[in-house]
């Protein structure tokens, strides 16, 4: 059967998209080298930390191709293209399934179930996921549930990543399990998965020889029209402002999207629980 609805209306329903050729291979070599340097004084106790979630870490803004990275052009206006006209960088991660890892358990990243604004149709929070090999069902690709954005999942009830989820065994708890709803996300490396944050997701265990690396982003698609109790809630907590190190130039191209500090205002309460919205 033809795919007959646009990229945005995809991205709106099931919850994600997939938008090809984003980076060029150049960039994808640059990116892959600076990222193996993050993983050569990754210690075990920082993978016994992450337990199910994989090796991760934070994105830093040095070396500047990860700051090319968070300002990258066709990026930012791919995401004008899908009605996302205002993003603000919020925080990224380098996230890796190493050789012959289990999968990854179903989890859903919007903070805040607790203001209205979590049923409506548009996502205020979305990532973009760059993966620097291409992926395979052995490798580690995503798997996503199409739709669990807004509607309630039974994997919604597995704990996710506030309730020690990562900590399982992920051959016996069903947080790591297959489900019957849920499709394989295989890209090519360079393409650019763009997500809801409300989405059900979690990669596949990589049953392969090579490590599988992707590097997660999360920017936000209206900040400046929240109001000010939800501003607040991400600029102070995750939010990775620039690098003070950063040349001049780079500080500059930066800045714009950055998240404002809302001032001195109360920070709504962090909730990963959508039980109030989506099952209510």
């Amino acid at each position: 059967m033809s795919e007959t609805r646009s990229v945005r209306d995809r991205m709106l329903e099931d919850g994600f998209c997939v938008l090809p050729r984003i980076l060029p291979h150049r960039m994808v070599d640059r990116l892959r080298v600076a990222t193996e340097d993050i993983w050569v004084d990754y210690t075990d106790e920082q993978r016994k930390a992450a337990g199910g979630q994989g090796s991760i870490a934070a994105l830093p803004h040095l070396p500047e191709v990860f700051s090319e990275l968070i300002a990258w052009p066709a990026a930012i206006e791919a995401l004008n293209e899908l009605g996302f006209d205002r993003p603000r960088y919020w925080s990224g991660y380098i996230i890796a399934k190493d050789p012959h890892s289990p999968p990854s358990y179903w989890h859903q990243d919007w903070p805040f179930w607790d203001d209205p604004i979590s049923a409506e149709r548009e996502p205020q929070q979305i990532f973009l996921m760059y993966y620097l090999t291409d992926t395979t069902v052995a490798n580690g690709c995503l798997r996503a549930i199409p739709g669990s954005n807004l509607k309630w999942c039974a994997q919604h009830e597995l704990g996710g990543h506030d309730e020690g989820t990562r900590h399982e065994d992920p051959a016996t708890h069903p947080a790591y399990a297959d489900s019957e709803d849920q499709v394989d996300v295989c890209v090519s490396a360079g393409d650019l998965v763009v997500g809801d944050a409300r989405l059900l997701h979690g990669p596949r265990g990589n049953e392969t020889d090579e490590r599988r690396t992707v590097i997660t982003m999360w920017y936000l698609t209206d900040y400046d029209n929240l109001r000010p109790e939800l501003q607040a809630g991400f600029y102070h907590r995750l939010n990775m402002p620039p690098d003070k190190r950063l040349s001049a130039e780079w500080l500059e191209r930066l800045t714009p999207l950055m998240l404002d500090n809302p001032g001195d205002v109360s920070p709504l309460d962090w909730n990963r629980d959508p039980r109030s919205i989506l099952k209510g």
